[in-house]
């Protein structure tokens, strides 16, 4: 087996990958994702587990563009810049939501199939053959992302409306993680000194009532 890849991507960085030849990739949060199906599994059932998994936003899975080779993975959270990759690519790949806790694996439908079907086999780590494969284990910002991926066009987010310098690396597709942050709790646990520990909102409650009672005569 050989170890993953992993680096940290801050707010408005951006990665160069290089893929080799795959079906599939997926992104993937490293702490809410299972991993494992079944020893029986087969590939319809892993074709399941990343539909069920995708509407808990533990994973985004695409089909990999059959020609495309390196693409850039960009993080930020500036509403123009995503909008206007979008607006100047000539085709849209795929779109989705994840949320993860900080830790994101880039890595092959072949490696999750392989995952699925053995329990001790683990998500970030990959068969020596698979040179350009392995697993890529992103540090990002934790939230909620909106991700959506794009056929690369000629605008880059570092150089707007002008063309890359010569030696800029060449990229077959871009994927845009916009990054939305967790949203702050609804209700606050509020202690009391007889030691019971209601909500927030049951308390807030139980005060308006007595407000609203607090005019009226005794009976």
């Amino acid at each position: 087996m050989t170890e993953r890849v992993s680096e940290t991507i801050e707010m408005d960085q951006e990665r160069v990958l290089t893929y080799g030849l795959c079906e599939s990739l997926a992104l993937v949060d490293v702490e809410t994702y299972p991993a494992f199906v079944g020893a029986k599994a087969d590939r319809l059932d892993l074709m399941a587990h990343l539909s069920n998994q995708m509407q808990a936003l533990t994973v985004l899975s695409w089909k990999a563009p059959e020609t495309a080779r390196r693409f850039r993975l960009l993080v930020t959270e500036n509403d123009w810049l995503a909008e206007r990759i979008a607006r100047s690519s000539p085709a849209q790949i795929a779109a989705g939501n994840l949320r993860t806790y900080g830790q994101v694996c880039l890595t092959t439908h072949e490696h999750l199939f392989d995952c699925a079907r053995h329990r001790t086999h683990g998500l970030l780590r990959a068969a020596a053959r698979l040179k350009l494969a392995r697993p890529h284990m992103f540090h990002v910002p934790p939230g909620v992302y909106s991700i959506s991926l794009h056929y690369d066009a000629p605008f880059h987010p570092h150089y707007g409306d002008e063309p890359p310098a010569e030696n800029a690396p060449e990229i077959d597709y871009t994927v845009v993680l916009r990054h939305y942050a967790f949203p702050p709790p609804r209700v606050a646990p509020v202690r009391l000194s007889a030691g019971f520990v209601p909500w927030a909102e049951e308390s807030l409650s139980n005060q308006l009532w007595a407000g609203r009672n607090s005019h009226k005569s005794p009976a």
